[in-house]
């Protein structure tokens, strides 16, 4: 069932809940510029419905049917959002699945909550991306987005492209996770799928979430032949699988 959730600045997320009857949730994030009815979502949804399993999805702040636009958006309001969630929307222990963008904010929602968190599965998960995207950008790309607050880059299908903007990357700064080994400290089991053809997130982000993790329980699992999506019919099986097996643990 879809509802709003009002925020405490008179904004609101639109958010869709569903019961279930097992001891636990499953909590979804999307990646930027997605939304809850992303292909992944709903698959996840329609596994929950099939498995008597809680489930929710949300849509961040600029993004889908909550309110706000994407370029008021920082990693640190799309974090606090997904806590509200944990606290306002869930009452059992959680699975978080985060694609991409929402990956990130799974890992920081695992270490502020740990006792609310059973595991995380992160899907191209793509902790720390502000740097990475930072320093993709020319001299006069930094220097305008400095000055102008916001640019733009070709994305493929839209006229605009893909906004950027100087508050986005400055209060990123707050909440990176991976500056050195174990110092993401976060004790649940993790499972981390990622393309080794992904050309928004490098595969070896996988790899130093890994290394960063302080759990003793992570598992990485690249597949060869895949991108950054990971919303296929295969690989949302493996995503299933994967799930499965950390269910029956």
């Amino acid at each position: 069932m879809d509802k709003r959730l009002t925020l405490k600045n008179d904004m609101y997320l639109s958010v869709r809940h569903n019961d279930g009857k097992k001891p636990f949730e499953i909590l979804f994030m999307h990646g930027t510029l997605s939304d809850k009815n992303a292909s992944k979502s709903l698959f996840l949804e329609e596994f929950c419905k099939t498995n008597d399993i809680g489930y929710t999805a949300f849509d961040f702040i600029g993004h889908g049917e909550s309110s706000g636009k994407y370029t008021d958006g920082t990693i640190g309001i799309w974090f606090e959002n997904a806590l509200e969630i944990i606290d306002q929307i869930t009452s059992k222990p959680l699975i978080l699945i985060g694609s991409s963008m929402g990956g990130w904010i799974s890992l920081l929602a695992a270490r502020a909550r740990p006792k609310r968190v059973r595991a995380v599965i992160g899907l191209a998960a793509a902790a720390d991306f502000t740097i990475n995207v930072w320093q993709s950008f020319s001299e006069e790309q930094k220097k305008e987005i400095m000055e102008k607050g916001v640019i733009h880059t070709p994305n493929g299908w839209t006229e605009e492209g893909d906004p950027w903007t100087k508050q986005l990357f400055e209060d990123a700064e707050k909440y990176l996770l991976l500056k050195e080994k174990n110092s993401l400290n976060i004790q649940c089991p993790l499972t981390l799928l990622h393309g080794a053809k992904d050309d928004c997130v490098p595969v070896n982000t996988a790899l130093k979430i890994m290394e960063a993790a302080q759990s003793p329980e992570v598992k990485v699992v690249i597949l060869k032949d895949s991108g950054h999506r990971l919303s296929e019919p295969h690989e949302l099986q493996i995503l299933k699988q994967e799930l499965i097996n950390l269910i029956e643990v």
